[in-house]
């Protein structure tokens, strides 16, 4: 697919920033596993270059290399990046996650329809609940949470965490997407 922005709704020009879309199309790449994304900028004058420059994206592993991507200079907990995908109700979802060892925050990144959705939504809260509950059950059923004892929190349990929860959902209702500049 080749576009060019229409000049009859962009009448005062328009200016493309390479690192953004270049992100945008990595981050397209990698949610959804095998694409191919050839990114090609003809702007020589512009980009002070003789040729375009030309970028692809086509990650195999889908998010499990985004996570990758992302902890390529962390120290990681679990070497092995845990991905599981599924189909409920027409609503396919993947998620995969890695913990380290030299994170103090958690990086939780939410997708619908490939659609970021920086301000959460009920795909991140539903993982971060299942996670915390696990681990809670886990804990308790291997006797590391004594009776009487509180649970563990999910700031917690999700520090040094990152993850990469992404959902299709077929008629999708997306309630900040107007309110937010992002």
């Amino acid at each position: 697919m080749t576009f060019l922005p229409d000049t009859q709704i962009f009448t005062s020009g328009v200016e493309f920033d390479y690192k953004t879309l270049a992100g945008r199309f990595r981050e397209l790449a990698y949610l959804n596993a095998g694409v191919e994304i050839v990114f090609k900028d003809d702007r020589l004058t512009l980009m002070n270059l003789e040729e375009p420059k030309v970028e692809t994206y086509c990650y195999e592993g889908g998010i499990r290399e985004y996570i990758s991507y992302m902890n390529s200079e962390k120290t990681p907990l679990n070497e092995e990046i845990v991905y599981v995908q599924g189909e409920r109700n027409n609503i396919q979802m993947e998620v995969a996650f890695q913990w380290c060892t030299d994170a103090y925050t958690d990086s939780l990144l939410g997708f619908a329809n490939n659609i970021r959705t920086i301000d959460g939504g009920t795909h991140l809260e539903g993982l971060k609940a299942v996670l915390t509950r696990t681990f809670n059950t886990l804990a308790r059923k291997r006797n590391k949470l004594k009776e009487g004892m509180s649970n563990l929190s999910g700031e917690h349990i999700r520090e040094g965490l990152t993850a990469v929860i992404s959902v299709k959902v077929p008629d999708p209702e997306f309630e900040g997407q107007t309110k937010n500049q992002s």
